[in-house]
This record gives C-alpha cells, sequence and structure tokens, in this order.
C-alpha cells in the first residue's frame, strides 16, 4: 500500500538536499497509485495517500490535461497514452536494455523459458526488459514490474553485491512477508543466503515469490566491476527442478557475462 504523503505544508526531500517541488512527488504518488491499481477512483486516491481532496483534484485535473491520466466510464483512471510514448522513449535510450536484448532473446529460445533483465530502482528491483517464451504455462511479468529484494532469484543478485553499508541499509528496510512457506523469515537468513549467492556467483528462487515458479538469475558487471543489472530466467516447477539449477546457472552466467562484456566494449 502506498505511503501516506505529506502535507502541503510539510517540509519535501531530505535535509540538506535541493528542495522539491512540492507537487511533484504527489503527482508522481496518484501516477504510481493508477498503475498498480488501473481503474482506481478519486475517493480511494485520495484515501489512500492522505491528501487534501482539493489537493487530488487540482493534480488529477492536470495530469488529466497533459495526457498522463486517462478517466475511465465508471469514474475510475487509468495511465494515459502520452506515458506510453515517453516510455517507449526512455527505454530506446538507455544502453543496457539495447545491449542486453539481444542476449536475453537468444536466452529465451535456448532455454524455452521467459527471461528478463532488471536493475535496482530506489529500494527495489525493476524489469527494464522481457522476452517472452513460447510455452503452454505463461508466467505473469511485464516491464516495469517490481521484485521483492529477498523473494526473488533478480533481488538477491542485485542486493548481494552492493557494497556493505547499502547492503545492510537496503535490508534494514525490507518488510518482511511470507508469501510462500519457503520465503526467507527475517534479516539474518536473508544475509547467510547471500553468502552463498556471491560464493557460487547466481541466485535462485525456489517457489519463494510464488508456488509453482522456479527462477534463475545472475549478475551483470560494469567496467569497474559494479552489479549494474541482473538477468533471469522464470519457468515453472514443470520446466525447472532443483537440479536442473546448477545446468541453467551456468548458461545464463555466460549470458551474463557476455552482456558486461557487451556493455564495457559498446
Amino acid at each position: 500500500m502506498a505511503k501516506t504523503m505529506q502535507n502541503e505544508d510539510d517540509p519535501v526531500g531530505e535535509p540538506g538536499s535541493r528542495p522539491m517541488v512540492p507537487a511533484l512527488p504527489k503527482a508522481f504518488a496518484i501516477l504510481d497509485l493508477v498503475a498498480r491499481e488501473a481503474g482506481i477512483g478519486f475517493t480511494a486516491i485520495q484515501k489512500t495517500l492522505g491528501l487534501p481532496k482539493s489537493t487530488v483534484h487540482q493534480l488529477i485535473s492536470t495530469l488529466r490535461d497533459i495526457g498522463a491520466l486517462q478517466p475511465t466510464s465508471d469514474g475510475g483512471y487509468l495511465l494515459g497514452l502520452k506515458l506510453c510514448e515517453l516510455g517507449t522513449i526512455a527505454a530506446d535510450q538507455r544502453t543496457i536494455e539495447r545491449i542486453a536484448l539481444p542476449c536475453l532473446k537468444a536466452l529465451s529460445m535456448e532455454v524455452t523459458m521467459t527471461c528478463h533483465l532488471g536493475v535496482l530502482e530506489g529500494d527495489a528491483p525493476i524489469y527494464l526488459a522481457k522476452v517472452e517464451a513460447e510455452q503452454d504455462i505463461k508466467i505473469n511479468t511485464w516491464v516495469g514490474k517490481r521484485l521483492s529484494l529477498y523473494r526473488s532469484s533478480l533481488g538477491k543478485v542485485l542486493l548481494a553485491w552492493q557494497p556493505e553499508t547499502v547492503r545492510e541499509r537496503l535490508i534494514s528496510q525490507i518488510e518482511w512477508v511470507a508469501r510462500t512457506p519457503k520465503s526467507l523469515p527475517d534479516a539474518d537468513a536473508l544475509r547467510q543466503h547471500l553468502v552463498g549467492v556471491r560464493a557460487r556467483g547466481w541466485a535462485t528462487d525456489d517457489e519463494e515469490d510464488m508456488l509453482n515458479v522456479r527462477c534463475v538469475s545472475a549478475p551483470v558487471f560494469d567496467r569497474q566491476g559494479n552489479v549494474v543489472a541482473a538477468i533471469s530466467a522464470v519457468g515453472t516447477v514443470l520446466q525447472v527442478s532443483p537440479e536442473d539449477f546448477p545446468e541453467l546457472a551456468k548458461r545464463i552466467c555466460a549470458v551474463a557475462a557476455e552482456i558486461s562484456r557487451n556493455l564495457v566494449h559498446g
């Protein structure tokens, strides 16, 4: 659930940071909420964000005027077509997706699984690219989807190679929700798990975020040796058994290494 926004008179931003235009974080909070709850109405937006009705009314009107929000016939809201246009342009401008996509396509065809590229944005992993495999059972993922840092294999990879201070800060912000009986229960279990991830060079999600779904991820490094992204292959338990993890990971790590080399030389 979205966090309650600050009142109009509250200071915006961290101490010592540049001042923000007060309306911008609130407008983006509305867009983020509509992105997660398509068709949400005015009252639900206002109550969820805890903003004055007049503020929500003004922001929604402005977002509609610029094409960022689109009203529905039953009084709700969807993201507007202007955001689709900007999203497409933003994707085209990002080098890593352009470099990684041919490699992801080849990997998806080889392993017959849906493959993703993701990065850490703020305190959560997010999918930047997706290649859907031709298979009978499809797993519901999309570009822009945010993932768990500790239940997803991609999140674990992006967390494992962070500097210790950054890693500990991110771990301290996790809200521990056991989605399945296999979800890691707490920070100590995650720290121990990440030691193994770094040691072998890849991570798994063995039905930890969703039952009957397994995933393997590997890191993508920049020229300084920093993890800047991760790739993953996801499938059902019918496609992937725990015994398959090492061989699948070997191929995913090889493709991640290829993307890393292309980033350095591209």
